[in-house]
């Protein structure tokens, strides 16, 4: 009985020894007991950053008194490393750098340090293989990792997984922004016009100089009034001739009509030309054997462009409604009303007196044709300049130039097109400014830096300009100098810098202050992803269905909603539609922290794996 107690006396003094002069094999024998906990878990990226926050627990009775811990979490991945801080743990004996731990009460200890975010991160492991040994001398706690290992009784406690998986979604901001593009100020030139009207008996397409209307309106005189101005100025570069007749009796018979008065007054047209120009011959004493000749090269270039109006409903509406007629509003309801043409005279020729005061003061200033000359020549169509610009951009002035850019939504030929103004008109800023944004568009960066920088040295003030390098820095991942570039073309009164300073925001990780940006807008994909990114998830999926473009981007974000809320139709539905739109996302599905709780799902499966 005795020799058992002595015997478990014994015993327990030598646990007891052994517990507290216990080796740094010990430490690694009871590795296990120690609590390593990563927050938040899975991590997240914000602002392209990663913050990495370890919260460590040990036990009492565990850590030695003079001994080490050398500390360096490693984050890997498919294609990359990153070796963390380091950090040292250290018994009550050991002076230096470190956290202290008791070894009869443990303690807390907490890790931090912050990587920045990259591309295949999403996947990303964080282990821990802390190194333990004993100190021998005072501030070996600062030891490195190779000095630490360089110690006799060094050893590995052991590799512990942490954690693994990014969560990105920050990431997903659109950082292509609102760029500020300098408009054209193209426009046809339409100074030098000269118009005349003549008007015609009813039913009948002869020109007749004593028709009461053209009396009333002294239409020889103006006709007379442009010969005479061609005989003193220039010939007309372009003409046009409209002719119409007055909306009562048959349709078709009036078509044709309004076609033989339209055959009149091109006539009549090529008469002026014609005495006009033989004027100018004898002015310049031209050979009256040279006249023909001379008549024929002056009106090569002329273009006449004849057309045939039918019934002018149009303007026999505005006519009785500027009328003095007491059942004005009458006919031009039974007008708009009535589809029906040949009702829609009968209803107005039932109005006896009504239609005799229409047929006495409106329907005869309806019979008419209308002659316009251009004397400022002839304007190139939309087609011609847009080929221009490409085939022969020498031949536009720089006001079409910037107009055949804005005609083609292709950005390789919009590129085309604005070098070409840099390379004629190089003093001039938008063709850089806008250059450069279209490079941002196509990702070539380095392009639009040097655009953009050749801009603000040619404009230095400008707010466009200021916005572009904004969104060009944000492309270029260097936050503070896209913020500085946004916060000046705010201070220049750039709207669309305050609409993209919202994208600063959210890469730095401010998403309240990027909201206050976008206070009041509506529909905007960089809106939907703040309202996620801060728990408004329902918020968000609203703002994504009115988007206006339903983007594979914008099908992704909706299918992240929808996984967080845990509604797995809405996420199929959603992420099928994306990796229908573009394949990718397929790829970054299946590695994707959000939906990591649907990998075994079979619709998910077959999305990813088809």
């Amino acid at each position: 009985m005795k020799k058992t107690l002595l015997a478990t006396l014994i015993s327990g003094f030598l646990v007891l020894f052994a517990v507290s002069c216990g080796s740094v094999k010990d430490m690694q024998k009871n590795h296990s007991q120690v609590r390593y906990q990563v927050s938040p878990n899975p991590l997240e990226a914000h602002g392209d950053q990663v913050i990495i926050t370890i919260n460590g627990n040990i036990p009492e009775g565990y850590f030695r008194k003079d001994a080490v811990v050398y500390m360096q979490p490693v984050l890997t991945w498919e294609t990359g490393e990153v070796i963390l801080s380091p950090m040292n743990l250290k018994g009550t004996k050991v002076e230096g750098n470190g956290k202290a731990i008791d070894r009869n009460t443990g303690g807390r200890f907490v890790y931090k340090d912050t990587v920045m975010y990259r591309q295949g991160m999403e996947n990303a492991i964080l282990t821990l293989n802390p190194i333990a040994y004993k100190a021998k001398a005072v501030n070996e706690a600062n030891a490195t990792q190779a000095e630490a290992l360089e110690n006799k009784d060094a050893i590995q406690l052991g590799n512990i997984k942490i954690t693994q998986g990014i969560n990105s979604t920050s990431n997903r901001v659109d950082i292509r922004g609102d760029l500020a593009i300098a408009p054209h100020q193209y426009a046809p030139k339409t100074t030098e016009l000269m118009t005349a009207d003549i008007f015609f008996t009813v039913n009948l397409a002869d020109l007749n100089w004593n028709n009461a209307q053209n009396k009333k309106n002294d239409a020889k005189r103006a006709v007379d009034n442009m010969k005479s101005y061609i005989v003193n100025n220039s010939v007309p570069r372009q003409i046009f001739v409209n002719a119409w007749a007055s909306p009562e009796g048959e349709e078709s018979f009036n078509i044709g009509l309004s076609k033989k008065r339209a055959q009149t007054t091109e006539k009549l047209v090529n008469s002026i030309l014609d005495e006009a120009i033989q004027e100018r011959a004898k002015a310049e004493n031209i050979k009256p054997n040279d006249i023909k000749a001379y008549i024929e090269d002056a009106k090569k270039d002329v273009v006449i462009t004849t057309n045939a109006k039918g019934e002018d409903w149009e303007n026999f509406l505005r006519l009785v409604e500027g009328s003095s007629l007491k059942e004005k509003n009458t006919v031009i309801n039974v007008v708009k009303s009535q589809p029906d043409r040949i009702r829609r005279e009968q209803e107005i020729r039932n109005m006896s007196v009504v239609f005799r005061q229409i047929e006495e003061d409106i329907l005869p200033t309806l019979r008419r044709s209308e002659i316009a000359f251009n004397f400022t020549g002839i304007q190139k169509t939309d087609q011609e300049i847009a080929k221009m610009a490409v085939t022969n951009p020498d031949e536009l002035t720089f006001d079409e130039l910037m107009y055949a850019a804005s005609l083609t939504s292709n950005y390789a030929n919009k590129l085309s097109i604005y070098n070409s103004i840099t390379e004629r008109f190089g003093s001039q800023w938008e063709g850089w400014n806008n250059a450069g944004a279209v490079c941002l568009n196509l990702n070539q960066l380095d392009e639009a830096k040097r655009y953009l920088q050749t801009a603000d040295k040619l404009s230095p003030d400008n707010a466009a300009v200021k916005n572009n390098l904004g969104l060009l820095y944000l492309a270029l991942k260097d936050i503070p100098e896209a913020n500085r570039y946004m916060q000046e073309a705010i201070a220049l009164g750039n709207e669309q810098a305050q609409v993209n300073q919202s994208i600063v925001e959210i890469k730095k990780g401010n998403y309240e202050e990027a909201a206050r940006e976008l206070d009041g807008r509506k529909c905007i994909y960089n809106l939907a992803l703040i309202q996620l990114l801060t728990g408004n998830t329902g918020n968000a999926i609203r703002t994504l269905d009115c988007c206006m473009d339903q983007t594979a981007e914008v099908y992704y974000l909706r299918a992240i909603c929808y996984a967080r809320l845990d509604d797995v139709p809405g996420l199929v539905k959603n992420l099928r539609e994306a990796t229908k739109q573009e394949p990718d996302y397929k790829y970054k599905a299946k590695n994707d922290i959000e939906f990591r709780r649907y990998v075994s799902n079979l619709e998910f499966q077959n999305i990813v794996n088809n």
